[in-house]
């Protein structure tokens, strides 16, 4: 009986091994599926880093510093003065463009008398055209009666001839007097006389009406150069449009010269931190150059790389657990806002229009990374720039604003 118990000891203890071994292998499978189901459902990644948005400070006007407010990781509100530079160069300037613009309007308002006395020209010369009009008709018509008064005339003068050339064959025969004869002279006489007369005023009359159209031509080339000189005067005033462009760029130029004076100031856009700042008192800024950096420390990011595979379970509006590695043991709470959705390849490139496929010895591809940006939901003043975090994305999600 003993020897029977003791031989189903070992029996015992094998099958007491055997049912461990199977649940140890058990175990472990679903701890493995449980980790990947969990590693698939919330993802996690220490490939992360604290970002924020920052910008780099820069004058937009040329100048000495001449005035210096601020110094190296110096928390600055929105609105304060950051630094001034040299404002006198660009006093001189406004003053310079002020003094245009008084001297702009004062030719403006003379240029406006001279565009009046030219419209008053104009005005004089459309009179004397019209008058030397009326005089070149008056001067056709003088011709046209002369020639009238010629035609009576000179068949009076024939009447009054032949009468004479009847009369005097007839004296010697005395069968008219002597005074006939001489009265038929005397007539034909005063109307050669008169025939004479009227030929001189026709020549008088064709004169008078060249010099008529003459001065008709004259007076019309004024009246052009009239209507010049006004459109002249008028161009000089610079005027478009019921605005005056020779006062409105006067005007521009002191706005623009009181914008540079204003930006002698150099302000914050922001409240932030000041970093990278290598300046004193004296230095020469110029526009445009960065004189030092300004970060946003109202809003931090934590910017985590995730592997492609896990992209479809980290929807935008999902809670993140954050972790810094300067302070593991705070939890920190964030959301994601945005997922990336682009990368730079590294093979697959096209070269002159045919893809480029790296050769490769392993037949294993590794899966792409892609940035996911989390907005940091309690940041504290252990938050910089390029900091490494752990982000974990939880399971659930809420909807935000994006």
């Amino acid at each position: 009986m003993a020897e029977k118990q003791v031989e189903s000891e070992p029996r015992d203890r094998r099958i007491i091994g055997r049912v461990l071994g199977v649940g140890i292998v058990a175990a472990a499978a679903i701890m493995v599926v449980v980790s990947l189901v969990q590693w698939e459902i919330r993802p996690q990644t220490d490939d992360a880093t604290v970002r924020a948005n920052f910008v780099g400070i820069a004058p937009q006007v040329n100048g000495h510093i001449v005035e210096l407010h601020v110094r190296d990781n110096q928390l600055v509100n929105e609105g304060d003065l950051l630094f001034l530079i040299d404002p006198r160069p660009y006093k001189i300037a406004l003053e310079r463009a002020r003094a245009t613009l008084a001297l702009t309007r004062t030719e403006v308002d003379g240029l406006k008398n001279s565009a009046a006395t030219a419209v008053a020209g104009v005005s004089k010369a459309e009179a004397q055209l019209n008058a030397s009009a009326a005089d070149v008709k008056r001067s056709e018509m003088n011709p046209v009666v002369s020639d009238a008064e010629i035609a009576r005339l000179e068949a009076q003068f024939q009447n009054a001839d032949d009468h004479l050339k009847r009369l005097e064959p007839l004296l010697p025969l005395q069968f008219v007097t002597t005074d006939n004869v001489e009265k038929a002279r005397t007539e034909r006489a005063s109307t050669l006389a008169a025939l004479n007369e009227a030929r001189a005023r026709k020549s008088a009359a064709l004169a008078g009406l060249a010099s008529a159209r003459a001065q008709h031509v004259a007076t019309e080339a004024a009246l052009t150069q009239a209507r010049s000189q006004r459109a002249s005067a008028q161009d000089a005033i610079g005027q478009y449009e019921g605005i005056n462009t020779r006062i409105a760029a006067a005007e521009a130029a002191v706005h623009s010269a009181e914008l540079d004076l204003n930006y002698c100031e150099v302000r914050a856009p922001f409240t932030g931190l000041v970093v990278n700042m290598n300046i004193s008192n004296g230095a020469f800024a110029r526009a445009g150059v960065e004189v030092f950096t300004l970060v946003d420390t109202r809003t931090w990011y934590v910017v985590a790389n995730f592997r492609e595979t896990q992209l479809r379970h980290i929807p935008a509006g999902a809670p993140v657990d954050l972790y810094l590695q300067s302070q593991p043991s705070r939890h920190f709470r964030g959301t994601v806002v945005g997922l990336g959705w682009a990368v730079l390849p590294e093979n697959g490139t096209s070269v002159n229009g045919l893809p480029r496929v790296e050769r490769s010895l392993d037949w294993i591809r590794l899966a792409a990374r892609f940035p996911i940006r989390i907005k940091v939901d309690n940041p504290d003043d252990s938050f910089r720039i390029g900091a490494s975090a752990v982000a974990t994305v939880s399971g659930t999600w809420r909807s935000v604003d994006r």
